[in-house]
């Protein structure tokens, strides 16, 4: 009686988090919680912090309410409430309110406005998979206690690590024998399947994972611990295919599992993750190249995209690693799934990653065998903290301050280092110097923001739990966020690449070769939001060159841009021993990066959206998706080791058939080929969103790729709704 119930389990365990049923008689209220909390932290305020977040996480693992779903192979739920991510929150808003109040203060109109940022950023990591899934729980403890034991003599604050780390691996063994417990109780009632899940619970607090079910088990609660319990958000799942096959093909050989029963634990687990509703989506991924540079894939690879396919949901998000040798009838089983809707994955360029990241300074066997972080950007599997969104630089304000003698027309306020006099500017390489004078200065500022944050980082956000699973870590007897990971980096992220591309050849054509006008004249226009000047504005939105068209002196400046801007930030040193890395992706940034940015010199008006990724800004790419592809694939991408991507919107009535998946498959070859970093693809029809935005109800599953994930097409707002209907008309040529 333990298989084949996905479907009528389906529609309850999709409510698991939104309508939970905690057991009242399993621990405290959260009241109570909350409580305990304060007092143990009060308890320990003389102590180190790792001391005061260890104690708070024994505490959640010993008294925080259980919910054990007798239809859920994966019980992990406990009722928390975010209570030690809100001390953290205090902690740091003291922080900003004390040591860092000056520095916040000198760039608080610049930040205001949206010129950069920095801070700290704790939600982007990928714990070690491998040592989880290989040592288990007791086997991460027993290589803490046993390093610690070599170790003569130790210095205090190493003790302090190597006590934290086995107190929190203790706890969440405590923990999930907890849930052994609990799933015990429903099992003597007579259920079969929490039987199984209770005996596989009891064998993980005691070995490594043996099972399929078991390895499962342990990757979802430990998502759930150091997610949500210690707030370091684990924003990849690893290989999903590579970690799990070995477990599958051994449960497979042993006659544990048939593949039917091993696909409904997919389904299963992958279900799990579309319920949590995880911002952004939870990503794994597929594929990739193993060591010796030979192909990844394995039986697990197509399983899962079939799987998913058939669950017709708009997470979890899934990486596909590509490289030249990826198996083609997987690749046609992805693609496929695009087409129809069911387009939660983008593909990431194997071989330019490695060697972006090596560019960085990463050895080449880490740099090979790298996890995809949150939307696109890569980190060395077990070896790295990457801090992937912790600062941004806004590429149009840069311009448009500099067009402005210094000034953001956002708020008039002097937030540029250059000031000259706009007319001083001989000609259009002199101006193109001074932006690219005030975009490193604002990389500059954004980098100052984050290495003081990160001075701070040990007494903000230790990390006992993610730290464990680190070998660096756990041999030199150092917190993963106090530089005991082997690479401690931080990255920036330069935003809105084709914005800004388009607004300096406006610049160039009306103000130095056609001389249609000065540039102090040009400013003006911008600041009234070229009022008086709608027939200038719509030549400068549909006449002038753009970015995304495969027009070469737009495509070279678009790649120059890149390459400067990652020189001001790629090996610069941080703030915890590590070096920045450039990242070009705006992802939903480009949005409220809008809303703060004056009207631009390519059409737009102020407030309105800038240009997203590396795409072409909204409906600008004139020339078709080849084009497309050829301005994109000009930028060298060894110099974005945080990553990026470009976004391609195909028209459905173009993808029909086997040609139409051929057509596809040469699109991505290509982009490959030509070195891009990362592609992903919506197939849209501008008369099914149309209807979808006339009556959402009839198209409520209707999926769209944003920009880094998922969502249903009728959850978006009206501004982005049209977004994409303009994409697409412009796709179908309409």
């Amino acid at each position: 009686m333990i298989w084949n119930h996905f479907e009528e389990d389906r529609a309850a365990l999709e409510k698991q988090y939104t309508e939970p049923h905690w057991d009242e008689s399993s621990g405290l209220s959260p009241d109570a919680l909350r409580t305990a909390l304060l007092k143990i932290e009060a308890e320990t305020a003389s102590q180190p912090r790792i001391v005061t977040k260890t104690r708070l996480y024994e505490k959640v693992m010993e008294s925080a309410r259980l919910d054990i779903d007798p239809r859920d192979f994966f019980p992990e739920k406990l009722q928390h409430e975010f209570l030690i991510s809100r001390i953290r929150g205090r902690w740091e808003r003291d922080l900003h309110a004390t040591v860092l109040a000056p520095l916040l203060a000198e760039n608080q109109t610049a930040v205001d406005g949206l010129c950069y940022t920095g801070g700290a950023d704790f939600g982007h990591t990928s714990p070690d998979w491998t040592a989880i899934l290989s040592l288990g729980l007791p086997g991460l403890l027993s290589r803490i206690e046993g390093t610690r034991a070599k170790k003569s003599p130790l210095t205090a604050e190493q003790a302090v690590f190597y006590d934290c780390s086995a107190d929190t691996l203790r706890a969440t063994i405590r923990f999930v024998s907890r849930l052994a417990d609990a799933t015990d109780a429903l099992a003597v009632r007579g259920n079969d399947k929490m039987r199984l899940v209770s005996d596989s619970l009891r064998h993980l607090t005691v070995a490594a994972p043996a099972t399929l079910l078991e390895a499962m088990q342990l990757m979802m609660i430990w998502y759930n611990l150091q997610t949500n319990v210690e707030r370091d958000p684990i924003r990849s799942l690893g290989g999903l295919d590579r970690l799990l096959f070995p477990f599958y093909r051994d449960d497979l050989a042993a006659g544990r599992l048939t593949d039917g029963a091993a696909r409904e634990l997919f389904r299963y687990f992958m279900l799990k993750c579309f319920a949590m509703q995880v911002t952004a989506n939870i990503p794994f991924y597929i594929g990739g190249r193993n060591a010796d540079g030979g192909d990844a894939c394995n039986a697990l690879t197509a399983l899962i995209v079939e799987e998913y396919t058939k669950l017709d949901i708009d997470d979890p998000k899934i990486h596909v690693r590509f490289h030249k040798d990826f198996p083609e009838d997987i690749l046609k089983k992805i693609l496929a799934s695009i087409r129809d809707g069911r387009n939660s994955f983008v593909f990431i360029n194997d071989e330019v990653v490695e060697d972006a990241l090596v560019a960085l300074g990463e050895d080449r066997s880490d740099a090979r065998n790298f996890t995809v972080i949150g939307c696109y950007e890569p980190a060395a599997l077990g070896k790295e903290i990457p801090c992937t969104t912790a600062g941004r630089v806004n590429l149009p304000k840069a311009v448009l301050t500099v067009m402005n003698g210094g000034v953001d027309p956002y708020n008039g306020e002097k937030v540029g280092i250059v000031d000259a006099d706009p007319d001083s500017y001989a000609d259009f390489d002199s101006f193109y110097a001074a932006c690219k004078q005030q975009i490193s200065a604002f990389a500059d500022r954004a980098m100052q923001l984050i290495a003081a944050h990160e001075q701070y980082f040990p007494a903000l956000n230790p990390a006992p739990l993610l730290s464990a699973t680190f070998s660096d870590c756990v041999e030199r007897g150092v917190d993963a966020y106090d530089g005991g990971a082997k690479y401690n980096n931080s990255a920036i992220n330069t935003i809105c690449i084709a914005s800004a591309v388009d607004a300096l050849i406006a610049v160039k054509k009306f103000v130095f070769e056609e001389k249609r006008l000065k540039l102090s004249e040009f400013a003006k226009i911008l600041q009234n939001d070229w009022a008086g000047q709608e027939e200038l504005r719509l030549i400068a939105l549909k006449k002038l060159p753009k970015y995304g068209n495969g027009i070469p002196e737009v495509d070279a400046l678009a790649a120059d841009v890149v390459r400067f801007a990652a020189s001001c930030i790629n090996g610069r040193p941080n703030g915890r021993g590590g070096v920045f890395r450039c990242g070009c992706f705006s992802i939903d940034y480009r949005l409220t990066f809008g809303e703060r940015t004056g009207a631009t010199a390519d059409g737009r008006h102020a407030g309105e959206p800038l240009s997203k990724n590396m795409c072409a800004v909204t409906a600008m790419d004139k020339e078709g998706v080849t084009a497309l592809i050829h301005s994109a694939t000009e930028v060298d991408y060894t110099n974005t080791p945080n990553g990026t991507v470009l976004d391609l919107v195909l028209y459905a009535g173009a993808t029909e058939g086997e040609a139409g998946i051929d057509a596809m498959e040469a699109l991505v070859k290509t982009f490959i080929e030509r070195r891009g970093f990362a592609v992903q693809i919506n197939v849209l029809s501008p008369e099914v969103l149309r209807a979808a935005q006339a009556e959402p109800e009839k198209y409520a599953t209707l999926q769209v790729r944003l920009c880094g994930w998922n969502v249903y097409f009728t959850a978006l707002t009206h501004v982005e709704q049209d977004e994409f209907i303009r994409q697409s008309e412009n796709a179908a040529g309409a």
